[in-house]
């Protein structure tokens, strides 16, 4: 694909919205090509996103440079403990790699590459867990192997799927800023899944960040996002209510969750580094 000015932000970096908004039709694609997605529906089951992660590279990339995006995919066993257990969930992991030639990063030659040999410019990973759709709470997850899906084979993930406890961990440094705000998901949020879209969880991490730099007296634009990690426990649906809660310290790492309404606990978490520029 061609990137364009919405891409890549004012240093010219590929957003990691960009990076989402490529690799859920890639997603798509190989589970089209590799399974018969009719009948998995069929028989009731289906897969939503439960830990998305993106880390951007340094380099400036061009408004009208080719953009390449590769995905793997694999069937896992998302637990760590393996098949045959209570505790064992099945799922997949999409892992993306982004390549683009390098551009200038100077506004008047935007579309200029300063090299012929594309460099990687963003990695990404989804995990999607596999339920049931219709299955009565406990009793969603998947954890035993389809027979629509038997043919792809399980494999065991480096890590076990990330928890959100250990995301929300603190890390040993001085809390800067601290804050929440609230909000509603309205129709446009969601997506044919009928619930939230995981981008716009995304686009709130990465504005509540935002938010508490400026509280932390912080030059906003001279702070970028590195690194993203995502832990999704609950889905919103339109007309949901919502408490965005977030810290920031000192080290660059922020800590944000997305709470249902009145509820302690956060149904998404993240976990945001930042750099200087």
């Amino acid at each position: 694909m061609r990137l364009n000015i919405p891409d890549l932000d004012q240093g010219f970096r590929l957003k990691t919205q960009t990076m989402l908004a490529i690799a859920v039709p890639l997603m798509y694609e190989q589970f089209t090509e590799h399974i018969d997605v009719a009948a998995l529906r069929a028989a009731g089951y289906g897969s939503v996103v439960t830990s998305a992660e993106f880390s951007r590279g340094p380099q400036p990339l061009a408004v009208g440079g080719e953009l390449d995006a590769r995905v793997e995919t694999r069937q896992v066993e998302l637990s760590g403990k393996g098949l045959g257990q209570r505790s064992s969930r099945i799922g997949f992991e999409c892992r993306y790699t982004f390549a683009a030639r390098p551009g200038t990063g100077d506004p008047s030659r935007y579309r200029e590459t300063v090299a012929g040999t594309p460099v990687v410019c963003g990695q990404a990973r989804l995990l999607l867990t596999l339920i049931r759709r219709d299955g009565a709470p406990g009793r969603r997850v998947v954890n035993d192997v389809l027979p629509e899906t038997r043919h792809l084979g399980v494999h065991q993930l480096d890590d076990p799927h990330p928890a959100a406890a250990a995301l929300a961990q603190p890390p040993e440094a001085t809390t800067v800023a601290a804050g929440d705000r609230d909000g509603v998901f309205g129709l446009s949020h969601t997506d044919t899944n009928q619930v939230v879209f995981t981008g716009e969880h995304l686009s709130l991490l990465e504005g509540q960040l935002a938010w508490l730099l400026a509280e932390a007296g912080r030059e906003v634009a001279a702070w970028s996002v590195e690194r993203v990690a995502m832990v999704f426990r609950e889905p919103f649906r339109a007309g949901d209510r919502f408490r965005v809660r977030g810290r920031l310290w000192d080290d660059g790492t922020a800590v944000i969750g997305v709470h249902p309404d009145g509820a302690d606990q956060p149904a998404v978490v993240g976990r945001l580094t930042l750099a200087k520029r």
